[in-house]
């Protein structure tokens, strides 16, 4: 086996297809509209961010069936597997999807509580990764659970100030119901099954094999979900004005 048998075996082909088609879908939105909240923004391009990461990191399978002929001083290196590399993306993508839901409530003793959550979130993970976790060997289940919280009380309080205000009539609208969605039920999905991290190894094919199904049908639904959203969302016209003024009360403390 090479690493292209391995690559479509465990069908990496679709998920990066589906984030492909997702990066596309927020570009399009962006280009359809150019009054939009910055956090629509920063997470389109985010999602380009997450495709090329994700193709990265399949450096270790490429090291492993390559043999380390093409990156010789990686054999034998901490750096030869992939679990640091995740591990790091971890705790970014959790900061990113927690303060898209964060920006979007309004000024409230609650959004400055998550935001103060954020911030003792990363202080946690970075020490995780440096000093506790075994970050090189396993994924780090203590910043993926508690990612996991943050992400869905964010959620929790998107969906409260959503029930609470008139923007409820017209929820459909609003791009970042189709994020909270899609983010939650991912989360829902897959992050249990990081319980079971000891298993992660080759002598366990059939639970890489549960493992990789699980993720990749919740990546296409989760990244279907989210290029529905744009590709929907783009073709309501707000004016400018009001784009603005929302964008203001979002971002204000």
């Amino acid at each position: 086996m090479d690493t292209l048998d391995y690559y479509i075996k465990y069908n990496f082909h679709i998920g990066h297809t589906i984030e492909l088609i997702a990066a596309l879908a927020g570009s399009y939105y962006i280009l359809k509209h150019k009054n939009i909240p910055k956090r629509f923004k920063y997470f389109a391009w985010y999602l380009w961010f997450v495709l090329i990461a994700d193709i990265f990191g399949i450096y270790a399978v490429w090291n492993y069936f390559d043999n380390y002929q093409t990156f010789p001083w990686l054999k034998n290196c901490p750096f030869a597997k992939n679990e640091w590399y995740f591990n790091c993306l971890t705790v970014i993508k959790y900061i990113v999807y927690s303060s898209l839901f964060i920006v979007s409530l309004a000024t409230s003793k609650i959004k400055r509580v998550l935001k103060w959550a954020i911030l003792v979130y990363l202080i946690i993970g970075i020490v995780e990764i440096l000093f506790i976790g075994n970050v090189f060997t396993e994924y780090i289940i203590t910043n993926i659970f508690l990612g996991t919280l943050l992400l869905l009380i964010c959620v929790g309080a998107y969906f409260q100030k959503l029930a609470q205000s008139d923007d409820i009539i017209n929820f459909s609208r609003d791009l970042t119901f189709y994020i909270a969605i899609g983010a939650v039920i991912w989360n829902l999905c897959v992050t249990p099954i990081y319980i079971y991290n000891s298993y992660f190894n080759t002598k366990n094919e059939e639970f890489i094999l549960l493992f990789a199904a699980i993720l990749r049908y919740s990546n296409i639904f989760m990244y279907g979900i989210f290029s529905f959203g744009f590709i929907y969302c783009a073709q309501e016209k707000q004016l400018p004005e009001l784009a603005k003024i929302k964008e203001l009360n979002e971002t204000r403390d």
